[in-house]
């Protein structure tokens, strides 16, 4: 059950969102610095405030597909959500830091 479970919640998939939670703990750690509003105590928060809701909320998606394939298409659909919150908050964090944008890309 456990090979079906992690076909259903995709190894590439899973890859690509930690990836994408690591490079916006990074980036949202950069910022605080940069910003000197950097707390221990905020990365706990964002933890259980912004991470554990999507990964446990994808993981949970995932089993109800394992049980009924109707769900499968919930499964992407989730996970691309998930990546684009993600990619939103990975561009603000950029822009924080100064980074040039282009206009597509939230830029100005």
């Amino acid at each position: 059950m456990w090979e079906q479970y992690v076909a259903v919640v995709d190894g590439v998939k899973l890859t690509v969102l930690m990836a994408m939670i690591l490079a916006n703990f990074g980036l949202g750690l950069a910022v605080s610095i940069k910003d000197k509003t950097f707390r221990l105590k905020e990365i706990a928060d964002f933890m259980r405030s912004r991470v554990l809701p999507g990964i446990l909320g994808y993981f949970a998606i995932g089993f109800v597909a394992l049980t009924d394939s109707s769900w499968m298409p919930a499964v992407t659909v989730t996970w691309g959500f998930i990546i684009a919150t993600l990619t939103g908050a990975i561009l603000q964090s950029l822009k924080e830091l100064g980074v040039n944008l282009p206009d597509s890309l939230g830029g100005k």
